[in-house]
């Protein structure tokens, strides 16, 4: 996570709690290394042909932040860690750089934070074992918390509402089921808003064969969304044309196929590779190139393409039709900004978005500017 103050440089946050739980993960694997020698080659004691020391240790686990929110004060900052199996939320003091745990137990990684703006309440989205995602409201300390939306749907990214009520703005959709209780596919997402006081929930805006993401509302009512074109879940038919392209390419696929087998079998007993058009044998782990934006899959190689001389070019992550819209409270609704992956608005009511590779600055009724680019940018926030 980074922070940017002011025209200070850009700073990184390190998690002191993430990195003490990655040096006990060294720790416990150095102690109990000789407990994952097995097979042929465990057993007589010596390593497989062609892997060097390096690469025969497992994978390090992965430690991400999930998302991020305003705190009780100025310079105090809220955040969920997803660590596998478990998750916790962290309060971050960025004057003095100090975490504090709030909450740490298993299957904990809420998609969604909000606190309220006077009584301090905490909104997260959790995620439920039957694919399900609610809402839920806590202390100020995310503790002795409340179950609010317990329907068969997907329920995130809450905000309270600046006016400092008992309502909560977030977005939903619905999962679609068999007559044997499979999910088989997902609505669009829509825009709701919870009250507590009242025990109510209204539908505020929907779009035919569009998502509604991030909702927000600021003190003159107007509301504000990114709009996404909907894609079905469901598999698209194959077209005749992909099916004369399977047939032709099978040949070639299958003799691929032979050679990798044999190629598997050379490097494993004998410690050579036989294919040599590649260029020298060298490790390359496994990269999963895809990130997960609100249930669509985004190639993150796009994003990092390079031009023909070499220069990393700036092409959002996402493309222009993912636009950041407003809502007035009339009814009339304008696009601001294109390639909108996440957005936060300021007391001023000045915008700042990202397009997943930079971050950009919208006044009001002025043009963006370039404030920061970054490698992988996917949520921002606004700390006053």
């Amino acid at each position: 996570m980074f922070v940017r103050t002011g025209q200070q440089p850009v700073r990184e946050i390190e998690s002191d709690f993430a990195r003490q739980s990655l040096e006990r993960d060294a720790r416990d694997q150095e102690h109990n290394a000789w407990k994952g020698r097995s097979g042929v080659w465990g057993n007589m004691g010596i390593q497989p042909p062609g892997v060097a020391p390096w690469q025969e240790f497992e994978a390090r686990r992965l430690i991400r932040f999930v998302t991020v929110a305003r705190g009780s004060s100025s310079g105090h900052i809220l955040y969920v860690l997803d660590m596998g199996t478990v998750g916790g939320l962290f309060s971050y003091d960025l004057e003095n750089s100090e975490e504090r745990r709030l909450v740490h137990r298993q299957g904990y990684v809420a998609s969604g934070l909000s606190r309220h703006p006077s009584e301090g309440d905490i909104v997260m989205a959790l995620p439920r074992t039957d694919g399900t995602t609610g809402l839920r409201v806590t202390r100020a300390d995310g503790l002795f918390g409340k179950d609010i939306t317990m329907t068969d749907s997907l329920d995130e990214s809450p905000q309270w509402l600046p006016d400092g009520s008992r309502k909560i703005l977030f977005q939903s959709c619905m999962i679609g089921r068999n007559e044997h209780g499979h999910a088989t596919g997902k609505s669009t997402w829509r825009i709701e808003m919870l009250d507590l006081n009242g025990e109510s929930v209204s539908m505020l805006h929907e779009e035919d064969q569009f998502d509604l993401l991030q909702p927000q509302m600021t003190d003159d009512g107007s509301l504000w969304y990114i709009r996404r074109p909907w894609k079905p879940a469901q598999r698209p038919e194959v077209s005749f044309l992909q099916l004369v392209q399977d047939v032709v390419f099978f040949p070639y696929r299958l003799a691929r196929t032979i050679v990798y087998f044999l190629n598997f079998l050379s490097m494993m007993f004998v410690g050579k590779s036989m294919i040599s058009a590649d260029g020298p044998d060298r490790y390359r782990p496994p990269v999963n190139p895809w990130l997960m934006l609100w249930g669509q899959a985004v190639d993150t190689r796009v994003a990092a393409s390079r031009s023909a001389s070499g220069a990393a070019s700036a092409k959002p992550l996402v493309p222009k039709n993912w636009q950041l819209m407003k809502r007035t409270k009339g009814g009339e609704q304008s696009a601001l900004a294109e390639s909108v992956v996440s957005y936060d608005i300021g007391a001023a009511g000045d915008v700042v978005y990202t397009d997943g590779r930079s971050i950009f600055h919208l006044a009001p009724g002025g043009a963006p500017s370039l404030m920061h680019s970054g490698e992988l940018i996917e949520r921002l926030i606004i700390v006053e």
